[in-house]
């Protein structure tokens, strides 16, 4: 492990290398237990750097990795050891075996600016670009209305992460939502680009002339150790009031269109839903009017009008409907002996009256339930 520089300023960028060596070559991908430092933000940059360096009769295999190490911090910062994992091979060939290792301990010194305040954060370049744009341009507005502020910031030596966020604060009449953060950091032949850009959204709450106050970004730049700055100008709005709520009580056109509109909706909805209506209705009258209960009506229609056929017929469908459980009487069984008498047994043109079977079904209803099951029809199978 070999850091470029021990003094660096608070919120600088401090590169830092490891070097893994191998007297074969590596495989996979090496793994590193970075250090988690109050204030302070270590990343990885690039990709590794591979070569190869002979010591006496030993020829050895490199791998170095960079790091940059961001901290808020003053005075002398203690790094940990890290730990490193990593797989390599016993020369060209073969299998790959696992190798633990930690770098030793270091230090860098940080020193803050003069004049700057210890609770604020505090970026350090050489240069820093912002732009910023605006979704809708603002202007003229009115309640309700959403403008998009996005502010990008990059720098030539620091990560975006490094950077100082966008404030998230607005004053009365708007409402703000945290940004939305984008960190896009470029790391080619050691040249170091970070990127961050943020969308911040802004809610419209009142009317009136609204004004967002301008931002300003402050950093050292370490080449000239001044503080510089860039000013993003306020922003202001013409919020116009909302329009009048219509009194819903008294207003004509409401009592007009109203019931129109009511109906309209009440006929889409039956034409929409006309299936499940129509099995709705169905599925009542089948809970209102079962089977059973309904063949028992026609049954007694049959008795009054002393229709012996559809007497017959109307017995048959409540004997298919009624309960498995249900045992007629000797009276019913007796009265429905004669009807079937008087439709295959007696002459054509005998007189059948139906009080006596009406009686007896009547009764039969009336009567207690017997949990007696019916007696099949068919002999056992095994006597």
């Amino acid at each position: 492990m070999r850091a470029e520089i021990a003094e660096a300023w608070t919120g600088q960028r401090v590169p830092f290398h490891i070097e893994l060596r191998s007297t074969g070559t590596f495989a996979g991908t090496a793994s590193f237990d970075l250090p988690q430092l109050p204030g302070t933000l270590i990343v990885k940059t690039g990709s590794p750097v591979v070569s190869s360096e002979d010591v006496g009769e030993v020829s050895y295999f490199i791998q170095t990795h960079t790091f940059s190490l961001f901290s808020q911090q003053d005075g002398i910062l203690e790094v940990p050891p890290i730990t490193v994992r990593f797989s390599a091979r016993n020369g060209f060939t073969g299998p790959a075996h696992e190798i633990d290792a930690a770098t030793p301990a270091w230090q860098v010194t940080l020193k803050r600016p003069p004049g700057t305040d210890p609770a604020t954060f505090l970026v350090t370049t050489r240069s820093l670009g912002i732009t910023e744009s605006w979704d809708p341009a603002p202007g003229e507005a009115k309640v309700g209305d959403v403008f998009k502020r996005t502010i990008v910031q990059r720098s030539p030596d620091l990560s975006g992460i490094a950077l100082a966020p966008a404030p998230a604060t607005a004053p009365d009449g708007f409402r703000v939502y945290p940004p939305a953060v984008e960190v896009n950091d470029d790391f080619q032949r050691g040249n170091f680009l970070g990127e961050r850009r943020e969308t911040l959204t802004y809610l419209v709450q009142q009317s009136g002339a609204l004004e967002l106050p301008a931002l300003t970004y402050t950093w050292w730049n370490p080449e000239r150790q001044s503080l510089e700055s860039k000013t993003l100008p306020a922003v202001s709005l013409v919020v116009a009031a909302p329009p009048p709520v219509p009194d819903v009580a008294t207003g004509p056109g409401l009592r007009t269109w109203l019931p129109a509109l009511a109906a309209l909706i009440a006929v889409a909805t039956l034409v929409w839903q006309r299936q499940r209506i129509r099995d709705f209705i169905q599925e009542c009258r089948k809970k209102l009017n079962p089977p059973d209960r309904v063949a028992a009506r026609h049954l007694l229609r049959a008795c009054r009008r002393n229709d012996a056929p559809a007497a017959a017929r109307a017995w048959a469908a409540w004997q298919s409907a009624s309960p498995p459980a249900f045992t007629a009487n000797p009276e019913l069984r007796s009265a429905v002996l004669d009807l079937q008498r008087q439709l295959f047994g007696q002459p054509e043109g005998t007189p059948w009256h139906g009080r006596i079977l009406a009686a007896a079904f009547t009764a039969s209803l009336k009567a207690p339930a017997h949990d007696a099951p019916r007696a099949s029809p068919l002999p056992p199978l095994n006597p």
